[in-house]
């Protein structure tokens, strides 16, 4: 049995998208789609199946559109604004949890598919990280590369999701770092988080856009470390 609300909790968290709200989004432009490519009586059962705020985005009278799995993630793509790739990763997330809240329902949708469809109804590789960025974001770092661009930076540490630096500095000297940091966020367009601390200042570097590391956070933090050193302490790592 299908629910709204574990679909879109699911669907939000493994897409890492923003909110319910958002998933609820990507569950309907994905439902209506699929509906588009099926013929009449597969699309009344996936309505019939679906609960309350799903239903209407398979009322769909169109003809079927005739495509298959490539031409189902061209639609969401268009719709939701993403590349095809991302389209279909979302596809899958919500086809996928479909599939296992009511196999009997995604069997019978199989069967109304080009075969080609039958992948999307598998949950995707968990977090493929650049998938996750829009046509116009930045791709996130994979962990693989983080783990590189780190050992490049050690006065740096972080996760997949933020960078962090610690820097020793008595409290006359932080507003002259802060001076620079702040231009070079406006040169990049960016933003990072700083915090003052007992002895010093934590920088916190992420691209919101994306709820990830990419390539703008590590120029910022080689701006910032040149910051530091032109201030004339040269910072201690925290």
């Amino acid at each position: 049995m299908i629910i709204h609300e574990p679909l879109v909790e699911t669907v939000a968290a493994q897409a890492r998208l923003a909110d319910t709200d958002e998933a609820a989004r990507v569950v309907k432009v994905t439902i209506a789609a699929l509906a588009h490519q099926l013929e009449m009586p597969p699309r009344q059962r996936l309505r019939q199946e679906l609960p309350g705020p799903e239903r209407d985005a398979a009322l769909v009278i169109v003809p079927p559109a005739g495509g298959g799995a490539r031409e189902l993630a061209i639609e969401i793509g268009h719709n939701l604004e993403t590349p095809p790739e991302r389209a279909r990763y979302l596809a899958q997330t919500v086809l996928s949890e479909i599939s296992e809240a009511d196999p009997d329902l995604a069997h019978e949708l199989r069967d109304g598919l080009p075969s080609d469809c039958t992948s999307l109804f598998r949950a995707p590789e968990p977090y493929p990280e650049r998938m996750y960025a829009t046509a116009e974001a930045p791709a996130p770092l994979t962990a693989g590369e983080l783990d590189a661009e780190l050992r490049r930076r050690p006065q740096w540490s972080g996760t997949l999701q933020h960078l962090t630096r610690t820097v020793g500095l008595p409290a006359d000297r932080i507003a002259p770092l802060l001076n620079p940091v702040d231009r070079d966020c406006r040169d990049l367009n960016h933003r990072c988080d700083h915090e003052q601390t007992g002895g010093g200042i934590t920088f916190v570097l992420r691209t919101r856009s994306v709820d990830a590391v990419t390539a703008l956070d590590l120029e910022l933090a080689d701006r910032i470390d040149a910051a530091v050193s032109a201030v004339g302490s040269g910072g201690r790592p925290g």
